[in-house]
C-alpha cells in the first residue's frame, strides 16, 4: 500500500505539471517581460517625440492630445516632458509636466510625473499633484500610455512617433 501511495504522489505532480506545459506560449511571453533586465537609463527606443489622443478611463470622455518628448537620462533623472492640450468650445487648456524615470525595462517604463516648473500650465484647470505613469512599447511600434492619476480621470491612449 505504501508503494501505491508513493506512485500516486509521484503521478500527481506530473499531472498538474502537464497543463502549464500545454499553455507554453503565454507563460513564455510574460516570462520574457518579467526577465527583462531593469533599465538603468532610458532605452533608446523611447527617445523622440510621441503624440496621440488620450481618453479618460473613468468617464470615457476625450482628454485631449498628449505630446511626450523623451530624452536620454538615467533612472531618477527627468527623461520626458509632456504636454496635454484639450480644446473645447473655443477654449484651449494646456497642462505641462515632466517625468522622472522611476523604473523600467526595454518594453515598459514607470514614470513619476510632476508639474513642469519651466512651462506654466493653464491656471486652475490642470492637476498639480504627482502621478505615476506607465509607457509601454507595443509590438506595432506605437507607445501605450496609462496614467494612474484618478483626479485626471485615469487617462490612457496610444501614441505614435511624431516628427523624428
Amino acid at each position: 500500500a505504501d508503494q501505491d501511495r508513493g506512485s500516486d504522489a509521484a503521478a500527481t505532480p506530473s499531472r498538474s505539471a502537464s497543463p502549464p506545459a500545454g499553455e507554453k506560449p503565454t507563460p513564455t511571453e510574460s516570462g520574457a517581460d518579467a526577465s527583462e533586465p531593469p533599465a538603468a537609463a532610458l532605452p533608446k527606443a523611447y527617445v523622440g517625440t510621441w503624440k496621440g489622443p488620450v481618453t479618460e478611463k473613468t468617464t470615457g470622455e476625450p482628454h485631449g492630445t498628449l505630446t511626450a518628448v523623451f530624452t536620454e537620462g538615467k533612472r531618477g533623472e527627468q527623461v520626458v516632458r509632456m504636454s496635454t492640450t484639450i480644446s473645447q468650445l473655443g477654449i484651449t487648456v494646456t497642462c505641462n509636466s515632466v517625468g522622472t524615470l522611476a523604473s523600467g525595462t526595454a518594453k515598459e517604463l514607470n514614470i513619476r510625473e510632476a508639474t513642469d516648473p519651466d512651462r506654466p500650465s493653464t491656471p486652475g484647470l490642470c492637476t498639480t499633484t504627482e502621478a505615476d505613469l506607465v509607457f509601454r512599447l507595443a509590438d506595432d511600434g506605437t507607445l501605450d500610455y496609462r496614467s494612474k492619476e484618478r483626479a485626471a480621470g485615469l487617462p490612457y491612449g496610444k501614441l505614435t512617433r511624431s516628427g523624428d
